[in-house]
């Protein structure tokens, strides 16, 4: 199927080569992570000792911003790890490459992580993959064209239209600095106000699995772009809803916060977290 955005006064653009090359990309890196889960591997830690990382972020960094860079010169790119090539574009693509997001996880030997790559073109998202290398599951969106699980439609959760039936999801930050982030939420009251909550340490899978319907609601406090770029259009092209924690329109800046969810009980989400 031939997935088209028209962004300006009908001209169509076509996205499937960049979705295609970010799903071939991430299923590389993908191997990657999946040779050396549980594996032997050099780790270290970037803000402090508790935000991690190791040789599997940067190689499979490197591996998805150096074809990037050969494929589309013209593009930016915007690598966790710092290895893509920032630079002003004409025409205004920018890629958002988490090469390995849940790195917690994956040095705790735990199988949630996944590869999580995005296109924005004049800063509207037009394109997001994210790989789950250890279930090798890929789900992928273009703007206008819905959102995909391993090559099936997919849709958000239709059934749990109130906030007490859903099932949520949240994270805490890497870095303890940004803890106070945390201090307005009340988490027993919003635990008591769903149906059950989970922290499972992947933002970009997190937001999968709200696009095909396995979580209902997510928010987190103190993410960065690569974070969420992927995750959220998968979101909104399944049918759901996604906005920073004040319900305002998502901006991709430093330390965001997010709230998605299948759009039924957004509003409920937003109030009762404070």
């Amino acid at each position: 199927m031939i997935n088209n955005y028209k962004p300006d006064g009908g001209k169509t653009v076509k996205y499937n080569i960049y979705v295609n090359t970010a799903a071939t990309l991430a299923k590389k890196a993908g191997e990657l992570i999946r040779d050396k889960f549980g594996g032997e591997f050099t780790r270290g830690y970037k803000s402090c000792p508790s935000d991690l990382v190791t040789e599997v972020d940067r190689q499979a960094e490197l591996l998805i911003t150096g074809e990037l860079s050969r494929i589309f010169p013209e593009h930016t790119i915007i690598g966790e790890e710092g290895s893509g090539q920032v630079k002003s574009s004409a025409n205004d693509y920018t890629w958002y490459v988490d090469p390995l997001d849940g790195t917690t996880n994956f040095v705790y030997g735990i199988p949630f992580c996944s590869v999580s790559i995005g296109l924005a073109r004049d800063g509207k998202m037009v394109v997001g993959v994210v790989y789950d290398p250890l279930h090798d599951e890929c789900f992928s969106a273009t703007a206008g064209g819905g959102t995909n699980l391993n090559g099936r439609p997919v849709e958000v959760d239709q059934s749990r239209r109130e906030l007490s039936k859903a099932l949520l999801v949240t994270g805490y930050p890497a870095n303890k600095d940004f803890s106070h982030r945390l201090e307005g939420i009340n988490y027993q009251q919003v635990a008591a106000g769903c149906s059950n909550l989970r922290a499972l340490g992947s933002a970009a899978l997190e937001l999968a699995y709200i696009s095909c319907g396995r979580l209902t609601g997510f928010w987190e406090n103190t993410l960065m772009p690569w974070d969420v770029a992927a995750g959220a259009l998968l979101v909104e092209e399944a049918g759901g809803k996604v906005t920073d924690i004040n319900g305002e329109v998502l901006s991709l800046e430093n330390h965001l916060s997010i709230v998605a969810s299948n759009g039924y009980i957004h509003e409920e989400l937003l109030k009762i977290l404070f």
